[in-house]
């Protein structure tokens, strides 16, 4: 695909339609966003538009489907003649929207299942010799995981009644192709984001001012550091057997930071981009690495699908017949505590392996949320007695203290996870894993060795100081100091210096050219 951080995306694609785009009447720039959006999508995808088309229409006919339910609902309650009446027909339409969602829900998965997981489902039946079924030759479709996810919750929010049915099908599609979110999001809802592609609002100078402070801070987190950490990452994940304790160790801290500074950089890029557009979208990260956590951890990391998973996967387990009967029954049994704990368990775990079977069809990634899931079941369910034992010793949870080891807590569990994540299979991440702890060749790490790792003490500086940087820029936001802001209230002069000075730091310390490989999107593949 097109990588966002390529001259290619700026110039052919994003540039030529930013241009027309600003140049064309109100009226008409949504269809400039289409045209742009489907050409960046074609080029990317290689011509697999299909099911982006297919989802873009199974969407838009099942919202009006919906939003006709809701509107004859309304026509007839209003004709009704008693409060009875009313509630029969309530009842009645509401059986019938529920059947439409659940339909229109389960083909858009359908399309999912089909084209990301089919051959994954084929290898799991396989593990009975007599079947010996053949794979299927099908191509993902490009970012499939976050239209799908989108056109799920379009349909479900115009179902709750939180926006109405777009009438016009190419709105729809613009909404689920948009460019900026359609390859590694933000998964944003209809009210966040469709609502602003249709309206096309006016940009001005602060904000292409403050968009391009963002674009330039993502592009350095992305090709400034992600590109270089990968040099490590990729040296001893692909040859893993060749590498044991600290060598191992520093190879999944640096995929940590390449993929946090990669994917949070590819969202300000988006954000920086779409702010210059006037556009608005959703934030996906808060520094995460500040978390105290695993469950603040996912609230600060990737907020969008997390947001997705509480609201469409949680709250509707929750709500459902069978986890109220289990309420019920937990409520005779235990006290307070775990009787609401138990019920929010069992809708938690659809919660997390939703979350991991999204990541990639493998069971790895099933793993990998199931792993959380396991530790934050682990720390709700010792939640009381490690209170009183807190409160026996007289620890106090407020203290800066203990709020760094929380953070240092957090973060080893989620290099864990990130090790899980990154392994070609659960099998090597056990066998990394276990490796750490026996000794290895520190060697390896040093430039110039002779079975050192390709990568030299410039880089090595660079990704430090980088490192420090974003740490930096991070204490600043938790403090809630608008860094942005900050900088454009600077007086013209120096801002226009800066502004230079930072895209000249981009361009100079990239790591693209002799020495480096082009380096995919890691979320490109979901």
């Amino acid at each position: 695909m097109i990588s966002y951080a390529s001259f290619s995306f700026f110039l052919l694609f994003f540039g030529i339609t930013a241009l027309i785009y600003c140049i064309m009447p109100q009226k008409i720039r949504w269809i400039v966003l289409l045209l742009g959006s489907y050409a960046f999508y074609f080029v990317s995808s290689k011509g697999n538009v299909i099911p982006l088309i297919i989802v873009s229409l199974l969407v838009w006919g099942f919202g009006l489907w919906i939003q006709k339910m809701n509107e004859n609902m309304k026509l007839k309650r209003k004709n009704a003649s008693s409060k009875e009446e009313k509630k029969t027909i309530r009842a009645k339409y509401n059986q019938y929207k529920r059947r439409i969602l659940t339909l229109g829900v389960v083909l858009v998965v359908l399309i999912l299942l089909f084209c990301k997981y089919i051959n994954f489902f084929i290898d799991t039946l396989n593990i009975i010799p007599a079947l010996n079924i053949k794979e299927l030759s099908v191509i993902q479709p490009l970012g499939i995981s976050f239209f799908v996810l989108e056109g799920i919750s379009y349909i479900a929010d115009v179902y709750y009644g939180k926006i109405e049915a777009e009438k016009n099908p190419l709105k729809i599609s613009l909404y689920l192709s948009f460019m900026l979110t359609v390859v590694e999001g933000p998964i944003a809802r209809y009210s966040q984001l469709g609502t602003q592609l249709c309206e096309c609002k006016y940009n001005n100078l602060e904000d292409i001012s403050k968009g391009y402070i963002r674009v330039v801070w993502g592009l350095f987190k992305k090709v400034v550091i992600a590109d270089r950490a990968v040099l490590v990452v990729s040296a001893v994940f692909d040859n893993h057997e060749n590498y044991s304790g600290i060598p191992v160790a520093v190879a999944i801290l640096f995929y940590t930071l390449q993929l946090y500074c990669e994917f949070s950089g590819v969202m300000d890029i988006m954000c920086g981009l779409g702010r210059m557009l006037g556009i608005e979208l959703p934030e996906n990260f808060n520094q995460p690495f500040f978390a105290k956590s695993i469950n603040e951890f996912w609230q600060r990391w990737h907020i969008s699908l997390g947001s997705f998973l509480r609201d469409y996967i949680f709250y509707p387990v929750s709500l459902s017949s069978g986890i109220k009967n289990i309420s019920a029954k937990t409520k005779e049994k235990f006290n307070p505590y775990y009787a609401n704990l138990i019920p929010t368990s069992v809708a938690l775990f659809f919660v997390w392996f939703t979350n991991g079977f999204w990541h990639g069809s493998g069971w790895k990634y099933i793993t990998y949320g199931l792993y959380y899931y396991f530790l934050m079941m682990l720390g709700l369910f010792f939640k009381p007695l490690t209170d009183k034992l807190c409160d026996k010793l007289k620890i106090n949870r407020e203290s800066k203290g203990f709020g760094f080891f929380a953070v240092l807590r957090t973060t080893v569990i989620v290099n864990i996870g990130m090790l899980i994540f990154r392994a070609d299979t659960l099998k090597t991440a056990l066998n990394m894993f276990s490796s750490m702890f026996s000794r290895g060749d520190f060697s390896v790490l040093i430039p110039g060795g002779e079975n050192s790792i390709d990568i030299n003490f410039y880089d090595y500086a660079v990704i430090i100081v980088g490192f420090f940087i974003i740490l930096l820029v991070g204490i600043f936001k938790e403090k809630k100091v608008d860094i942005i802001q900050k900088i454009y209230n600077l007086p013209f002069a120096l801002k226009f210096v800066l502004y230079l000075a930072a895209i000249f730091v981009i361009i100079i310390m990239g790591a693209y050219g002799e020495g480096y490989g082009v380096v995919d999107l890691i979320y490109a593949n979901f």
